[in-house]
């Protein structure tokens, strides 16, 4: 099973049924609907377990308590499986997850990387984060948000090994993406990915969850947009995370290709497992 059989439209080898999984585990870019992607999931594929740290904890760096928190993991699976787990992991502790675990099914999300952008330093700035008013001290505004260097190509640096991002290769990385990956959805189609990917895990259903949605800050958010559209900032974004943006469009592309026959697909499979 490869995203590249659901983004080419090769419907019946993507929905053919295959030998058990003992993991599906969702690589968590920040801000792409993933939380929501993991509630209206996690039902379905029980019982499900959680990679994450602390963020108030400043004992360590960050990097180094996701590679603890991902040895953790491992541990615990081998005690107890987890069917289904996600975490905000980098490319690096996804590697040491496929070595625990072999078979391991790995799916993401994408999201247009400017609006992705903007939502994470809305986030990180939104009574949601723990760490919020220290970030407003340090980062004053989306100008140098932009700038902060774990901000750069921040899809590709969960997903992919770094040798693309220092390369720059954007056709290895959507072909790495489509042949190592189970599903790459987008968050601009999310309601068909989640229809798409649920009766893949056997259950096919329509989102319901919605977390971790910052509805507040609408100034502040009209700010930011309004700066995002300068064309001096915008160049500097596509200068910072290129490899991000190219990746985006060749994925969000294949996925305006096949929207309207795999809706139709997933409606015949609905009807059938209703009669």
């Amino acid at each position: 099973m490869k995203a590249d059989d659901l983004l080419s439209g090769r419907f019946d080898a993507w929905f053919a049924p295959a030998r058990p999984v003992p993991l599906w585990f969702f690589v968590h870019v920040p801000k792409t609907a993933g939380s929501s992607l993991t509630a209206d999931l996690a039902p379905i594929v029980a019982p499900y377990r959680s990679i994450h740290i602390d963020h108030a904890d400043r004992s360590k760096p960050g990097p180094v308590r996701f590679d603890e928190a991902t040895e953790a993991f491992v541990t615990a699976q081998a005690i107890l499986p987890a069917r289904f787990a996600s975490g905000h992991v980098q490319y690096r502790n996804v590697e040491r997850i496929l070595q625990a675990v072999p078979g391991t099914r790995l799916f993401t999300t994408l999201r247009e990387p400017v609006a992705r952008l903007v939502s994470d330093f809305l986030y990180q700035r939104s009574p949601m984060h723990p760490l919020a008013e220290e970030v407003k001290r340090r980062i004053p505004d989306i100008d140098a948000f932009v700038e902060l260097k774990g901000q750069r190509n921040r899809m590709a640096r969960h997903l992919l090994p770094p040798r693309f991002a220092k390369s720059g290769d954007v056709a290895g990385a959507v072909r790495f993406l489509r042949m190592r990956y189970a599903f790459v959805g987008i968050q601009e189609r999310y309601e068909l990915g989640v229809r798409a990917l649920s009766t893949r895990l056997g259950k096919q259903r329509l989102p319901s969850a919605r977390m971790r949605v910052n509805e507040g800050a609408a100034e502040e958010r009209a700010q930011a947009l309004a700066r995002v559209a300068d064309p001096a900032l915008r160049r500097r974004i596509e200068e910072l995370s290129g490899l991000d943006i190219a990746i985006y469009a060749e994925i969000a592309g294949a996925w305006e290709r096949i929207a309207a026959p795999l809706a139709a697909r997933l409606d015949e499979m609905a009807g059938r497992a209703a009669a």
